[in-house]
């Protein structure tokens, strides 16, 4: 699943122009602190999905690099 930065901002706004339409302000700092810490933590998921980290995560790479599939050094 790949989320952009830009569709969390929208996400996000469409949750606040609900919030004030029903009489509910959202203070512009708090909206982007969330929004803030949203990609953050989207950011260190997709590192961690993207890296070789968990022991199957290490097996695979060994498997990658034995059959010569990988992009480092030959």
């Amino acid at each position: 699943m790949k989320i952009d930065k830009a569709s969390i901002v929208r996400f996000i706004g469409l949750i606040v122009a609900l919030l004030a339409y029903f009489g509910l302000n959202v203070p512009e700092d708090v909206v982007e602190g969330i929004t803030s810490l949203v990609v953050a933590v989207l950011a260190i998921y997709a590192a961690f999905k993207n890296n070789y980290i968990t022991a199957k995560g290490k097996k695979q790479k060994e498997v990658l690099e034995k059959e010569g599939l990988t992009k480092g050094d030959k």
